[in-house]
């Protein structure tokens, strides 16, 4: 060692690097030759040295190709054999500084510091003299902010000096793509804007050149001219993304290929553009590696970026926005800071998971409801995961075979006012839709998972909501109130015109159950079906009020009625006329002249009558009472033509 001209000075092992010789902490991490501080003083006290500044103008390329050769033998010694040359770099650093400091306790620095405090006392008496602070030797202990400096400073001279993670050969932490000969017809070339998440040189490599761009502060873009030279592809390469912010907007590039992506500062990718007319960039495929810190993602109308994009790491992403694409399915994290998605109309797989702040207003599905194949949704509180479940199957209500087979819907509380969205959500269970386990797994359920509420202030139809509780007994429905399902619309057309109160275009059950009495606005129409008319609260059915109707199904008589009036059927001809167990008199000419296959009689003890001519002139191919009491209606003096049969017989 005595023979040697250069030797590494370790008796400042106790002090932390960011301190300057003035003994203060504000010695930043990007410092250089010529740098000075906010007074002008030089950092550097060989500023004004003659031999270094001649050396710097005759020999620029030599000394960084020297300061290259320093670095890689750094990496030699740390003795770090896999890792980035980050971590290499910070191993030399680790075995020769830090490890050292790791010797000194917190005890002997509080002592060291004591003595470092009697020299600045007796600096400032004037018996002391030194080029250095001393209390600059006593803040050694900051080993944590230290580190942190180091980190910074590493990957500062790597920027500068183009090594490592800079050099062409590398491809640790870039970005990487292949780029078309004819990027731009005038120029020929592309503009790079890169943002820098620290101060640093952003750098490009097109091939095996090496582009560095002016030294920039952090959160400054750096513009990078790349020059599109030959008739062939080359390789592009964004040095080091992981300390970039931004990569610019790169929707106007002629780049082709796949497109890699690693940059775990990265906050912005913007590769497309909501005007189709300004996307030029041809990429087919796009890989997100270390991407942590993405909050927005564009890659709008690329046409040519198809399968599928996995973003289930990006847990920081906000903006997600995909429409015009050729995407067929869209990963996000489970838990994610998801507030804004547009799909592709070519997306056929929807799957959102405790996502809180994702609403529907910002869950752009219109595209591709008509293409989507899987639906699962589950634990997204601001969501309405059930009304996009049914604007999809609207999309798809036209389609031959419905495009959605696949359906897990869990963990939703939605208030609708349109009971009509229950008839969409019956369909479910016709047996041509399957479940998704919480896995993500399908076949294991048979029908498609509902799990949560369902609140409806208007009315629903009481077979839809029985359809649905029998499969979906974890799905819980809070209805208003009741509707009628009536299978013939000229009947529903008539009752709602007569007896719908609150104009909802519905007639619920207590609208039914509050009528009275029925008229004769049925009378000599034609019907396929009354049964409906069971609902109905009219103990009385009025005289003629369904005179010559012609009903090619069933007229099911309100349960509470007492009493057929003279001539209610009067030339009726009717399938099945039900007549329920309350119906206790029946009047003069009630069927007089009616064709009627089925009469039902459910009252075990005969009706009344007023006379003997009810079936005067009637055609009844069956009369249907209960079975125990058959004998005792035959005993009646009914007409001796009518036909009584065992109610079990009725086959209706």
């Amino acid at each position: 060692m005595a023979k040697s001209k250069w030797k590494f000075r370790q008796d400042d092992l106790d002090t932390i690097l960011t301190v300057i010789n003035q003994g203060l902490m504000k010695k930043p991490y990007w410092v250089e030759y010529h740098d000075t501080y906010e007074d002008g003083t030089p950092v550097w006290n060989g500023e004004k040295s003659v031999l270094w500044n001649l050396m710097e103008q005759a020999y620029p390329e030599e000394r960084a190709q020297m300061m290259r050769r320093m670095l890689a033998k750094m990496e030699e010694l740390g003795g770090l054999q896999k890792g980035t040359h980050q971590e290499k770099l910070f191993a030399f650093f680790d075995k020769y500084h830090f490890s050292v400091i790791d010797n000194f306790s917190s005890m002997l620095y509080n002592e060291d510091g004591k003595l470092y405090e009697k020299m600045k006392l007796a600096m400032l008496q004037g018996k002391y003299t030194n080029d250095t602070d001393p209390l600059g030797q006593s803040l050694g202990d900051g080993k944590s902010p230290e580190i942190a400096w180091v980190k910074k400073r590493i990957q500062y001279l790597m920027s500068k000096y183009s090594f490592g993670d800079y050099d062409a050969k590398t491809a640790e932490g870039a970005i990487t793509v292949r780029t078309s000969a004819q990027a731009d017809a005038t120029t020929n070339s592309i503009v790079l804007r890169l943002t820098p998440a620290m101060k640093l040189y952003p750098t490009i490599a097109y091939g095996t050149t090496i582009m560095r761009g002016a030294r920039t502060d952090a959160g400054k873009p750096c513009e990078i001219t790349v020059d599109i030279n030959g008739t062939s592809d080359q390789q592009l390469s964004v040095k080091s993304a992981d300390y970039l912010l931004d990569i610019g907007d790169w929707s106007s590039y002629v780049i082709n290929g796949a497109l890699s992506i690693i940059g775990k500062r990265l906050k912005r990718l913007k590769l497309g553009d909501e005007d189709e007319q300004k996307v030029k960039i041809l990429i087919s495929s796009l890989t997100l590696g270390n991407t942590t810190s993405l909050e927005e993602i564009d890659v709008q109308n690329i046409s040519t970026l198809g399968g599928s994009l996995d973003m289930r790491g990006n847990y920081r992403l906000r903006r997600f926005l995909a429409g015009g694409s050729s995407l067929t399915e869209a990963h996000f994290a489970d838990g994610g800071a998801l507030e804004e998605v547009n799909y592709p109309a070519t997306t056929s797989y929807i799957e959102l998971k405790n996502l809180d702040h994702l609403t529907n207003e910002k869950c752009h599905v219109e595209a591709c409801a008509s293409n989507v194949m899987s639906y699962f949704v589950s634990g997204c509180d601001s969501l309405q995961p059930v009304r996009m479940l049914t604007e999809i199957m609207d999309a798809q209500a036209g389609q031959t075979s419905h495009a959605l087979r696949y359906v897990r819907c869990v963990g939703f509380n939605e208030t609708f006012t349109d009971g009509r969205m229950f008839d969409r959500l019956s369909q479910l269970v016709d047996g041509t839709f399957q479940g998704i386990d919480a896995e993500g797994q399908y076949g294991n359920d048979q029908y498609p998972v509902l799990d949560g509420t369902i609140n409806l202030t208007t009315g629903a139809y009481r077979d839809t909501y029985d359809a649905l509780m029998t499969h979906y007994p974890k799905l819980k429905l809070n209805i208003a109130k009741w509707w009628i399902r009536f299978e013939d619309p000229e009947v529903k057309r008539i009752c709602i015109e007569n007896w719908d109160k609150d104009g909802d275009g519905e007639l619920s059950m207590e609208e039914a159950a509050a009528v009275s009495s029925i008229g004769t606005m049925f009378a000599k129409k034609t019907f396929t079906s009354l049964k409906e008319l069971e609902y109905f609260g009219a103990e009385v059915f009025s005289s003629r009020a369904f005179e010559e109707v012609n009903v090619s199904g069933a007229i099911v008589m309100p349960g509470n009625c007492k009493e057929v009036s003279d001539g209610c059927f009067f030339k009726a001809t009717v399938n099945t006329i039900d007549v329920p167990s309350s119906v206790t008199y029946l009047n003069g000419t009630c069927f007089m002249k009616s064709k009627i296959k089925n009469l039902i009689l459910r009252s075990k003890t005969p009706p009344k009558r007023y006379g003997y001519w009810e079936f005067m002139g009637a055609q009844i191919e069956h009369v249907y009472v209960p079975d125990e009491s058959v004998e005792l209606y035959r005993a009646v003096n009914w007409d001796a033509k009518i036909p009584f049969a065992p109610l079990s017989k009725y086959q209706g």
